[in-house]
């Protein structure tokens, strides 16, 4: 047995947001790797996702492979809902002789791959994907971060599939940032190249240029055996060894390995995966058909997109880089740089699933690598000025600094204190809103003077280069 995992953290100011482990079974043991991806700044979720898996297969599991698999995801979502996490994307494989079993919830995805091509196992479960559209259809970037189905979610229903491989072939397993941005026809030669398996998941890292995106990503392969010179010539079992497993995983699992090689539960089977175009924030990839996917009534209620015309100010004169059917721009005037801190950048409220990929996509426009997270965005008005003067000076600077304030008063809040360049962001917005309340997205803070959400917060902030 082979299996190797490897993640590369991305620019993003929270690191990575991905994880990866796995282990190595030895007879009668199978061997299991797992992938997760976070949302909305959350790495904890991932880092549950992966340990809980990992560990569970630790302990020797050598019975009843896929029921222990989907036992072990099913207590990740427990600890995840425990600890209140947001919840992550995770796909796990684990594999006893030529059999293998996949658990999946979220944006990552497993293939198939070996001489015979690279085929997908599993479904895309984001609106983008449910929905069919594909990277040139409207609303595709504000609906792909979007999960219909994710772990922690409440009596979750993940994917579940077990299948047997053939000679050669093996599983890998990427997050979301990785698969959407390399060619899937490569897959199968970055594995097999001279260096062994762990030099080919790092290779397929690199080439989907993960390190240069937000939030990184991870990968993981298993390959229960080699043929000569195959994934570097690494010596695997013998066919004599091999055989025995695997009638001992059809007796002791009731795996039948006469059937379809690559059967989900519940029918169908998994169809080729066509080649997406690689790295570019419009490039093209194909979204595949996908098979509908049980949902509880909750999701089945949630929001397909953010709410447009999103609101947003224009800190420094200009137009706004998309259309009014997609902003609702305010803006305002030249910022003065003795009472104002106005680093370039488009701003957003971390944890804002559905509105990530348009804010990354402005950015893009105004020739950034991609949006900024803050904790907080906080608009002070007339009303509160008192209060906000004394508390945005007190604040520590782990809160300042991840926290923008958009500041619509006629008087002075901080009269071009120092203090304000602690800030992620510290800028006047458009004063002629002064009489509306204050308000604020995102994390709160103790002693925060501003009520949470509603249409008279902004949630995209706008700074161009001046």
């Amino acid at each position: 047995m082979i299996a190797a995992w490897s993640m590369l953290r991305g620019r993003s100011r929270h690191d990575s947001l991905c994880a990866c482990d796995g282990f190595r079974g030895e007879h009668p043991y199978a061997s299991v790797a797992v992938v997760a991806e976070g949302t909305g700044g959350d790495a904890r979720s991932a880092e549950t996702a992966v340990a809980t898996v990992r560990d569970v297969f630790a302990e020797g599991v050598a019975f009843r492979i896929g029921e222990a698999l989907a036992e072990a995801f099913h207590e990740a979502g427990e600890k995840i809902r425990a600890e209140e996490l947001r919840g992550c994307s995770a796909t796990a494989v684990a594999v006893l002789g030529r059999d293998a079993w996949i658990v999946h919830a979220g944006g990552c995805r497993a293939f198939l791959t070996g001489p015979g091509g690279v085929r997908t196992l599993t479904s895309e479960h984001t609106l983008a994907g449910e929905m069919g559209l594909s990277p040139g259809d409207p609303g595709y970037r504000q609906r792909v971060g979007d999960l219909t189905l994710q772990l922690g979610q409440k009596d979750l229903r993940p994917q579940t599939l077990s299948l047997s491989l053939a000679d050669g072939e093996g599983v890998l397993l990427a997050t979301g940032a990785v698969w959407r941005h390399i060619q899937t026809s490569r897959l199968f030669s970055l594995l097999s190249a001279q260096g062994g398996l762990q030099h080919g998941v790092e290779s397929v890292l690199r080439e989907s240029r993960v390190r240069f995106r937000r939030q990184g990503g991870a990968a993981a392969a298993i390959f229960p055996e080699t043929q000569q010179g195959f994934l570097g010539g690494t010596n695997m079992p013998s066919l004599r060894i091999l055989v025995p497993l695997a009638l001992a995983a059809v007796v002791a699992g009731g795996i039948l390995l006469a059937g379809p090689r690559c059967e989900r539960r519940g029918g169908g089977r998994a169809e080729p995966v066509p080649s997406p175009a690689p790295d570019s924030a419009g490039a093209a990839f194909t979204v595949m058909p996908l098979m509908a996917a049980a949902v509880d009534s909750a999701m089945a209620s949630a929001p397909r997109g953010p709410e447009l015309p999103v609101p947003a100010i224009i800190l420094g004169g200009g137009s706004a880089p998309a259309g009014p059917d997609t902003l609702a721009a305010r803006v305002a005037p030249l910022p003065d740089p003795a009472y104002e801190h106005i680093p370039p950048g488009v701003y957003y409220a971390a944890g804002d699933s559905l509105l990530e990929p348009l804010a990354d996509a402005l950015a893009v426009r105004a020739g950034l690598d991609s949006a900024t997270a803050v904790d907080r965005v906080i608009v002070v008005r007339e009303s509160d000025v008192p209060s906000f003067a004394s508390w945005l000076r007190s604040l520590p600077p782990e809160i300042d600094s991840s926290t923008a304030v958009i500041v619509e008063t006629r008087s002075s809040v901080a009269g071009g204190a120092p203090w304000i360049r602690g800030y992620a962001l510290y800028a006047n917005g458009d004063r002629s809103r002064c009489q509306e309340p204050s308000c604020y997205l995102g994390e709160p803070a103790e002693g925060l003077p501003a009520q949470p959400g509603g249409g008279d917060c902004y949630r995209i902030l706008i700074a161009p280069e001046l």
